[in-house]
């Protein structure tokens, strides 16, 4: 299962900037006025909602039970009196945010919420955080299979004296109706991705291994390699250039992607340069956001589950600047990823860490807030590129990022280096990389069955205590 990753929406919900420093419940940071290092200064005592479960997620998946996240009403400092405040649904926040992002969510619907104790929540004089206090969202025929709903959240104030900060008084849930669409989660909250070359390879091949105990898929996530970034000479702007094989998978969702999907399993889309001089980590804010757009209407039309991103094959060094290109580095990088995210909050937003992410050739990753978000906020997975190292550090290098979205160790499937397994489990890393998985029976007399069944009975058994299970069934490229 992909972890709940809530985010606070802000001003994200009423004037569409992802602004304000996101804290965990256990975090202890002061909201108020923010200086130019995003740090913040208290003059009063502001109240903010704080979701409990982890900062950077926004949204949730619901099936066939009922899921209740927690959330807290926290102050800025400790008030010398008790503290009123009640946590409540604010059908405004949505239309707001509907009306700025020219969006159509629908409201998570009211008679299948409750609040507890109605959201009323007392904190203590001397105190900082309240009790948490669990919102209860229930699956129901009137929900629409595959939906995403919004449940938009406001913290008010009852008492004189203790204010509202304008950037973190409001929290946009998005809820994905997902019914008896199976979760691929294994136990261990480690998320496998695996990334399928579909020039020449059929993303099936991925949900035809799974795990013996409750027969889930071994793959949480399948990234179709590659679209790619590129000046579009006919349009005059940096756009997406899809190749006939990815495009041939798109135009045939129900054949290559519904069947995985229909599995659980998330379906996404890698975006790589392609030897022009544009790439992720060059394009000007109105570039990005223009970007970001085109992706939400790729992603819409064919039913993927969100983009990945790989800074390669760019050529960045070989061409003049393109309409829509900056200098390449490693804010433009984020800021795409930030428009990327904004664009989609309820899509995954992934990160190749290649270019100026990771640190070196003059770049110093993503230490930099972007309206007031750290990068680690709006990105929900990023994972080394150097196959078969260790990189255990790398998420730092993410401003605000842990190590549970984080990849420690890519493999390539046919080359595995497998001693790192038992680390990446017991540190607590939470994302595992396979790349280049093909049909199991081969291509051109090779068979790569035995191969798989060990690299990927290895990877079942030390992150999911479990063993692998092969259908048997080999898928091959058949449009080509």
């Amino acid at each position: 299962m992909i972890p709940m990753k809530y985010m606070r929406a802000g001003l994200y919900a009423a004037a569409l900037a992802l602004a304000g420093v996101l804290v965990s419940c256990n975090d202890d940071i002061e909201v108020g006025k923010a200086d130019g290092n995003g740090l913040t200064t208290v003059d009063d005592v502001y109240c903010r909602i704080e979701n409990c479960a982890g900062v950077r997620a926004q949204s949730i998946e619901l099936r066939t039970e009922a899921v209740a996240p927690e959330f807290r009403i926290a102050l800025s400092k400790a008030a010398t009196q008790a503290v009123d405040a009640v946590l409540k649904v604010d059908e405004s926040l949505l239309e707001a945010y509907n009306e700025a992002n020219k969006t159509g969510y629908e409201i998570f619907p009211a008679s299948l919420v409750s609040v507890e104790q109605q959201g009323a929540v007392l904190i203590a004089p001397g105190d900082r955080q309240s009790h948490p206090v669990a919102v209860t969202l229930r699956p129901g025929e009137i929900l629409a299979e595959g939906k995403t709903y919004v449940l938009p959240l406001a913290v008010e104030s009852r008492t004189e004296g203790v204010t509202i900060s304008a950037d973190s008084k409001n929290y946009l849930l998005f809820v994905k109706a997902l019914g008896k669409r199976p979760s691929t989660d294994k136990g261990t909250g480690i998320v496998t991705i695996c990334y399928v070359e579909c020039n020449s390879n059929n993303p099936l091949n991925t949900g035809e291994w799974t795990v013996r105990k409750g027969g889930k898929p071994l793959f949480d996530i399948v990234n179709l390699f590659a679209a790619n970034i590129r000046y579009i000479e006919e349009t005059g702007r940096i756009g997406v250039k899809i190749n006939p094989n990815i495009q041939h998978l798109l135009d045939h969702r129900d054949k290559y992607i519904k069947p995985l999907q229909d599995k659980g399993i998330k379906v996404c889309l890698t975006i790589l340069g392609d030897h022009d001089g544009t790439g992720v980590s060059n394009l000007s804010d109105q570039a990005a956001r223009e970007f970001a757009a085109e992706l939400r209407s790729i992603v819409t039309a064919y039913g993927l589950d969100g983009v990945d991103f790989d800074d390669e094959w760019s050529d960045y060094d070989k061409y003049p600047m393109r309409p829509g290109c900056v200098e390449r580095g490693p804010y433009p990088y984020a800021r795409l990823l930030y428009e990327t995210k904004k664009a989609m909050p309820d899509k995954l937003c992934m990160l190749y860490y290649i270019g100026p992410v990771a640190p070196g050739a003059g770049f110093n990753g993503f230490d930099m807030l972007i309206d007031g978000m750290m990068p680690g906020d709006f990105v929900d997975y990023s994972y080394d590129a150097m196959y078969g190292s260790l990189n255990l550090d790398g998420y730092k290098n993410i401003l605000g990022m842990d190590k549970r979205s984080w990849g420690a160790c890519s493999i390539e499937i046919e080359g595995a280096n497998l001693w790192n397994l038992d680390l990446i489990r017991r540190d607590g890393y939470g994302v595992q990389v396979i790349y280049h998985l093909r049909a199991a029976d081969g291509d051109g007399g090779a068979s790569y069955e035995s191969i798989y069944r060990n690299v990927l009975g290895t990877v079942a058994a030390k992150l999911y205590d479990d063993t692998v299970v092969f259908s048997g069934k080999s898928w091959h490229a058949d449009w080509k």
